[in-house]
Protein backbone atom coordinates (compact mmCIF):
# COMPACT_ATOMS: atom_id res chain seq x y z
CA UNK A 1 0.00 0.00 0.00
CA UNK A 2 1.47 3.86 -0.86
CA UNK A 3 0.31 7.04 -0.45
CA UNK A 4 1.17 9.57 -3.79
CA UNK A 5 1.04 13.11 -3.19
CA UNK A 6 -0.83 14.14 -6.30
CA UNK A 7 1.04 16.27 -8.88
CA UNK A 8 2.94 16.05 -12.39
CA UNK A 9 0.93 13.64 -14.73
CA UNK A 10 3.82 12.47 -16.17
CA UNK A 11 5.47 11.50 -13.08
CA UNK A 12 1.96 9.68 -11.72
CA UNK A 13 2.12 7.87 -15.40
CA UNK A 14 5.93 7.09 -14.44
CA UNK A 15 4.66 5.44 -11.33
CA UNK A 16 2.27 3.45 -12.91
CA UNK A 17 4.30 1.87 -15.03
CA UNK A 18 7.23 1.11 -12.59
CA UNK A 19 4.12 -0.20 -10.52
CA UNK A 20 3.08 -2.75 -13.18
CA UNK A 21 7.33 -3.93 -13.28
CA UNK A 22 7.31 -4.33 -10.27
CA UNK A 23 4.42 -6.74 -9.57
CA UNK A 24 5.51 -8.45 -12.90
CA UNK A 25 2.63 -7.03 -14.73
CA UNK A 26 2.82 -7.25 -18.57
CA UNK A 27 2.29 -3.56 -19.50
CA UNK A 28 -0.47 -4.39 -21.94
CA UNK A 29 -1.77 -6.02 -19.45
CA UNK A 30 -1.86 -2.35 -17.49
CA UNK A 31 -5.46 -1.72 -18.52
CA UNK A 32 -7.07 -4.58 -17.02
CA UNK A 33 -4.87 -4.70 -13.62
CA UNK A 34 -5.52 -1.45 -12.63
CA UNK A 35 -8.45 -0.82 -11.55
CA UNK A 36 -8.79 3.01 -11.24
CA UNK A 37 -11.75 4.78 -8.59
CA UNK A 38 -12.23 8.06 -6.72
CA UNK A 39 -12.65 9.02 -3.48
CA UNK A 40 -15.76 10.13 -3.40
CA UNK A 41 -17.55 6.59 -4.92
CA UNK A 42 -15.42 4.32 -2.84
CA UNK A 43 -16.25 4.65 1.48
CA UNK A 44 -13.48 2.44 3.28
CA UNK A 45 -16.09 0.08 3.36
CA UNK A 46 -15.97 -0.74 -0.53
CA UNK A 47 -11.87 -0.19 -0.29
CA UNK A 48 -12.04 -3.05 2.01
CA UNK A 49 -14.53 -5.40 0.42
CA UNK A 50 -12.79 -4.25 -3.24
CA UNK A 51 -9.55 -5.89 -1.27
CA UNK A 52 -10.53 -9.20 -0.67
CA UNK A 53 -12.09 -9.81 -4.29
CA UNK A 54 -10.08 -12.40 -6.67
CA UNK A 55 -9.01 -10.39 -9.45
CA UNK A 56 -10.54 -11.70 -12.55
CA UNK A 57 -7.96 -11.03 -15.29
CA UNK A 58 -4.71 -11.39 -13.08
CA UNK A 59 -3.22 -12.89 -9.66
CA UNK A 60 -2.49 -9.32 -9.34
CA UNK A 61 -4.02 -5.91 -9.37
CA UNK A 62 -3.19 -2.15 -8.02
CA UNK A 63 -6.31 -0.50 -6.61
CA UNK A 64 -5.60 3.26 -7.26
CA UNK A 65 -7.41 5.64 -5.60
CA UNK A 66 -7.67 9.46 -7.00
CA UNK A 67 -9.40 12.11 -4.58
CA UNK A 68 -8.52 9.25 -1.83
CA UNK A 69 -8.97 12.12 1.06
CA UNK A 70 -12.51 12.57 -0.79
CA UNK A 71 -13.37 8.99 0.63
CA UNK A 72 -15.82 8.48 3.88
CA UNK A 73 -14.14 7.52 6.73
CA UNK A 74 -11.10 6.58 5.28
CA UNK A 75 -8.39 4.52 7.25
CA UNK A 76 -5.21 4.31 6.31
CA UNK A 77 -3.98 1.43 9.17
CA UNK A 78 -7.95 -0.70 8.29
CA UNK A 79 -6.64 -0.47 4.47
CA UNK A 80 -2.93 -1.46 4.96
CA UNK A 81 -4.09 -4.39 7.56
CA UNK A 82 -6.20 -5.78 4.83
CA UNK A 83 -3.59 -4.79 2.38
CA UNK A 84 -0.79 -7.11 3.53
CA UNK A 85 -2.93 -10.23 3.06
CA UNK A 86 -3.75 -9.70 -0.56
CA UNK A 87 -2.96 -9.32 -3.95
CA UNK A 88 -3.97 -6.04 -4.61
CA UNK A 89 -1.95 -2.96 -4.02
CA UNK A 90 -3.80 0.14 -3.03
CA UNK A 91 -2.58 3.57 -3.97
CA UNK A 92 -4.21 6.09 -2.33
CA UNK A 93 -3.39 9.44 -4.33
CA UNK A 94 -4.58 12.97 -2.11
CA UNK A 95 -3.91 16.16 -1.72
CA UNK A 96 -0.04 17.07 0.21
CA UNK A 97 -1.37 17.52 3.28
CA UNK A 98 -3.80 14.54 3.77
CA UNK A 99 -0.37 12.55 2.66
CA UNK A 100 1.60 14.05 4.91
CA UNK A 101 -1.07 13.08 7.57
CA UNK A 102 -0.69 9.46 6.83
CA UNK A 103 2.90 9.14 6.04
CA UNK A 104 3.31 7.77 10.00
CA UNK A 105 1.01 4.84 9.09
CA UNK A 106 1.68 4.13 5.54
CA UNK A 107 4.54 4.47 2.71
CA UNK A 108 3.98 8.12 1.30
CA UNK A 109 5.60 9.46 -2.21
CA UNK A 110 4.79 12.73 -4.02
CA UNK A 111 4.87 13.35 -7.46
CA UNK A 112 4.66 17.09 -6.88
CA UNK A 113 7.58 18.84 -8.32
CA UNK A 114 10.09 19.63 -5.84
CA UNK A 115 9.37 22.80 -3.87
CA UNK A 116 12.82 24.15 -3.57
CA UNK A 117 14.55 25.12 -6.86
CA UNK A 118 17.66 23.49 -6.22
CA UNK A 119 16.07 19.86 -6.09
CA UNK A 120 13.86 21.10 -9.27
CA UNK A 121 16.80 21.97 -11.01
CA UNK A 122 18.48 18.38 -10.11
CA UNK A 123 14.84 16.91 -11.74
CA UNK A 124 15.63 18.59 -14.92
CA UNK A 125 19.33 17.47 -15.03
CA UNK A 126 18.53 14.29 -14.48
CA UNK A 127 15.47 14.15 -17.40
CA UNK A 128 18.19 15.51 -19.56
CA UNK A 129 20.73 12.53 -18.44
CA UNK A 130 17.95 10.31 -19.25
CA UNK A 131 17.38 11.02 -23.02
CA UNK A 132 21.51 11.56 -23.28
CA UNK A 133 21.30 15.24 -23.02
CA UNK A 134 24.27 17.87 -22.32
CA UNK A 135 22.64 21.11 -20.23
CA UNK A 136 24.46 24.52 -20.36
CA UNK A 137 23.73 26.68 -16.79
CA UNK A 138 22.40 29.07 -18.72
CA UNK A 139 19.50 26.94 -19.77
CA UNK A 140 18.30 26.32 -16.52
CA UNK A 141 16.87 29.54 -15.82
CA UNK A 142 14.51 29.60 -18.94
CA UNK A 143 13.18 26.46 -18.49
CA UNK A 144 12.34 26.95 -14.64
CA UNK A 145 10.63 29.97 -15.53
CA UNK A 146 8.67 29.09 -18.74
CA UNK A 147 7.62 26.19 -17.40
CA UNK A 148 7.24 27.28 -13.75
CA UNK A 149 8.68 24.21 -12.28
CA UNK A 150 6.45 21.60 -13.89
CA UNK A 151 8.40 18.69 -14.72
CA UNK A 152 5.85 17.07 -17.75
CA UNK A 153 6.40 19.80 -20.30
CA UNK A 154 10.24 19.40 -20.03
CA UNK A 155 10.80 15.76 -20.14
CA UNK A 156 8.15 16.33 -23.77
CA UNK A 157 10.84 19.10 -24.57
CA UNK A 158 13.85 17.16 -23.96
CA UNK A 159 12.18 14.08 -26.03
CA UNK A 160 11.37 15.66 -29.33
CA UNK A 161 15.05 17.16 -28.95
CA UNK A 162 16.65 13.97 -29.00
CA UNK A 163 14.46 12.23 -31.65
CA UNK A 164 15.98 14.80 -34.15
CA UNK A 165 19.63 13.42 -33.77
CA UNK A 166 20.90 16.92 -34.23
CA UNK A 167 20.60 18.65 -30.70
CA UNK A 168 22.73 17.22 -27.83
CA UNK A 169 23.94 20.35 -26.15
CA UNK A 170 20.71 22.03 -24.48
CA UNK A 171 21.83 25.82 -24.65
CA UNK A 172 19.97 29.34 -24.41
CA UNK A 173 19.92 29.31 -28.11
CA UNK A 174 18.55 26.24 -28.77
CA UNK A 175 15.85 26.84 -26.08
CA UNK A 176 14.98 30.01 -27.62
CA UNK A 177 13.99 28.36 -31.08
CA UNK A 178 11.64 26.25 -29.40
CA UNK A 179 10.11 29.24 -28.07
CA UNK A 180 11.75 28.89 -24.07
CA UNK A 181 12.65 31.87 -22.62
CA UNK A 182 13.28 33.32 -19.55
CA UNK A 183 10.55 35.01 -18.29
CA UNK A 184 10.59 38.34 -16.21
CA UNK A 185 9.03 36.96 -12.64
CA UNK A 186 7.95 40.50 -11.03
CA UNK A 187 6.53 43.80 -12.63
CA UNK A 188 9.79 45.21 -10.88
CA UNK A 189 11.74 43.30 -13.29
CA UNK A 190 9.60 44.48 -16.11
CA UNK A 191 10.28 47.83 -15.10
CA UNK A 192 14.30 46.53 -15.28
CA UNK A 193 13.83 45.25 -18.71
CA UNK A 194 11.98 49.00 -20.04
CA UNK A 195 15.09 51.01 -18.44
CA UNK A 196 17.88 48.44 -20.07
CA UNK A 197 16.07 48.87 -23.20
CA UNK A 198 16.16 44.75 -23.13
CA UNK A 199 14.93 43.09 -26.59
CA UNK A 200 12.15 41.13 -24.85
CA UNK A 201 10.41 43.61 -23.00
CA UNK A 202 7.82 44.21 -25.42
CA UNK A 203 6.72 40.28 -25.25
CA UNK A 204 7.20 40.17 -21.62
CA UNK A 205 4.73 43.55 -21.38
CA UNK A 206 2.55 41.49 -23.05
CA UNK A 207 2.49 38.50 -21.19
CA UNK A 208 1.59 40.45 -17.77
CA UNK A 209 -1.08 42.16 -19.23
CA UNK A 210 -2.85 39.03 -20.75
CA UNK A 211 -1.58 37.22 -17.42
CA UNK A 212 -3.95 39.26 -15.63
CA UNK A 213 -1.42 42.12 -14.39
CA UNK A 214 -4.30 45.21 -14.06
CA UNK A 215 -3.23 48.23 -16.44
CA UNK A 216 -4.31 50.70 -13.69
CA UNK A 217 -1.66 48.69 -11.45
CA UNK A 218 0.69 48.77 -13.67
CA UNK A 219 0.27 52.34 -14.15
CA UNK A 220 0.29 53.34 -11.11
CA UNK A 221 3.89 51.74 -10.72
CA UNK A 222 4.98 53.35 -13.74
CA UNK A 223 3.80 56.90 -11.93
CA UNK A 224 5.65 56.10 -8.85
CA UNK A 225 8.27 55.23 -10.40
CA UNK A 226 8.59 58.70 -13.13
CA UNK A 227 8.05 60.62 -9.54
CA UNK A 228 11.30 58.68 -8.07
CA UNK A 229 13.06 60.34 -11.62
CA UNK A 230 11.64 63.62 -10.84
CA UNK A 231 13.03 63.66 -7.34
CA UNK A 232 16.21 62.41 -8.66
CA UNK A 233 16.60 64.95 -11.44
CA UNK A 234 15.61 68.02 -9.69
CA UNK A 235 18.50 67.26 -6.82
CA UNK A 236 21.19 66.62 -9.71
CA UNK A 237 19.91 69.74 -11.64
CA UNK A 238 20.63 71.58 -8.28
CA UNK A 239 24.04 70.19 -7.95
CA UNK A 240 23.89 68.14 -5.02
CA UNK A 241 25.81 65.17 -6.34
CA UNK A 242 24.91 61.83 -6.96
CA UNK A 243 25.35 60.69 -3.09
CA UNK A 244 22.98 63.59 -2.03
CA UNK A 245 20.21 62.78 -4.46
CA UNK A 246 20.64 59.01 -3.81
CA UNK A 247 19.67 60.19 -0.07
CA UNK A 248 16.71 62.59 -1.16
CA UNK A 249 15.44 59.65 -3.53
CA UNK A 250 15.31 57.19 -0.79
CA UNK A 251 13.83 59.65 1.57
CA UNK A 252 11.19 61.12 -0.14
CA UNK A 253 10.93 58.35 -2.20
CA UNK A 254 10.41 55.53 0.52
CA UNK A 255 12.64 53.49 -1.25
CA UNK A 256 16.13 51.34 0.28
CA UNK A 257 19.44 52.75 -0.76
CA UNK A 258 20.37 50.32 -3.54
CA UNK A 259 17.09 51.03 -5.25
CA UNK A 260 17.54 54.86 -5.32
CA UNK A 261 20.60 54.34 -6.52
CA UNK A 262 19.23 52.97 -9.52
CA UNK A 263 16.86 55.14 -9.95
CA UNK A 264 19.63 58.29 -9.83
CA UNK A 265 21.80 56.23 -12.27
CA UNK A 266 18.68 56.44 -14.88
CA UNK A 267 17.54 60.05 -13.88
CA UNK A 268 21.43 61.48 -14.59
CA UNK A 269 21.05 60.03 -18.43
CA UNK A 270 17.45 61.02 -19.23
CA UNK A 271 16.88 64.62 -20.20
CA UNK A 272 13.98 67.37 -19.17
CA UNK A 273 12.79 66.98 -22.19
CA UNK A 274 12.60 62.98 -21.94
CA UNK A 275 11.36 63.03 -18.26
CA UNK A 276 8.47 65.62 -19.55
CA UNK A 277 7.40 63.03 -22.35
CA UNK A 278 7.31 60.25 -20.60
CA UNK A 279 4.82 62.13 -17.42
CA UNK A 280 2.58 63.20 -20.56
CA UNK A 281 2.22 59.71 -22.01
CA UNK A 282 1.39 58.26 -18.82
CA UNK A 283 -1.10 60.86 -17.78
CA UNK A 284 -2.43 60.38 -21.34
CA UNK A 285 -2.68 56.09 -20.65
CA UNK A 286 -4.54 56.80 -17.47
CA UNK A 287 -7.32 59.60 -19.17
CA UNK A 288 -7.67 57.18 -22.49
CA UNK A 289 -8.08 53.80 -20.02
CA UNK A 290 -10.92 56.11 -17.85
CA UNK A 291 -12.30 57.30 -21.20
CA UNK A 292 -13.10 53.51 -21.85
CA UNK A 293 -10.74 53.24 -24.83
CA UNK A 294 -9.61 49.85 -25.44
CA UNK A 295 -6.57 48.70 -22.69
CA UNK A 296 -4.99 46.58 -25.03
CA UNK A 297 -4.55 50.03 -27.75
CA UNK A 298 -3.62 52.49 -24.77
CA UNK A 299 -0.60 50.07 -23.03
CA UNK A 300 0.56 48.97 -26.15
CA UNK A 301 1.31 53.03 -27.07
CA UNK A 302 2.02 53.59 -23.82
CA UNK A 303 4.99 50.82 -24.02
CA UNK A 304 6.33 52.13 -27.36
CA UNK A 305 6.30 55.74 -26.07
CA UNK A 306 8.53 54.71 -23.12
CA UNK A 307 10.90 52.03 -24.64
CA UNK A 308 11.35 54.81 -27.32
CA UNK A 309 12.38 57.62 -24.79
CA UNK A 310 14.35 55.48 -23.18
CA UNK A 311 16.20 54.33 -26.46
CA UNK A 312 17.11 57.92 -27.03
CA UNK A 313 18.87 58.31 -23.88
CA UNK A 314 20.81 55.14 -24.09
CA UNK A 315 21.72 56.29 -28.13
CA UNK A 316 22.91 59.69 -25.84
CA UNK A 317 25.22 57.56 -23.90
CA UNK A 318 26.42 55.47 -26.32
CA UNK A 319 27.25 58.28 -28.58
CA UNK A 320 29.37 59.71 -25.69
CA UNK A 321 31.18 56.34 -25.37
CA UNK A 322 31.87 56.56 -28.75
CA UNK A 323 33.33 60.35 -28.99
CA UNK A 324 35.67 59.18 -26.09
CA UNK A 325 36.60 56.60 -27.84
CA UNK A 326 37.50 58.08 -30.73
CA UNK A 327 39.85 60.85 -29.01
CA UNK A 328 41.38 58.45 -27.07
CA UNK A 329 42.86 56.52 -30.34
CA UNK A 330 43.82 59.66 -31.53
CA UNK A 331 46.07 60.73 -28.76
Amino acid sequence: MIGVASGDPLLSLWLRRHLLSLLGIPHEEGAAAIDGHTGEEMPLHRILARIREQHLFSGKRVLWITRADQSHELDPSAILEKNRRSATTVILEAPEKSISAWSKIIPAFSLSPPSKPADREAWIRFLAEKYGLLLDKGALNPLMTTFEGALGPVDRLFADLSKDGKTRRITEVVLEEHGVTTHYKTVFELLRGLENGDRKFFREWERFLEGGQSPFGLLSLLHRQWKLYRIARSALEENQGSEKAEQMVASLGGVPSFVAGGIVRIAEKMSRESMRKGSDALWEADLLLKSGVASDLVMDRLAATLFTLGREHRGREEAVKGTTRKIFKKS
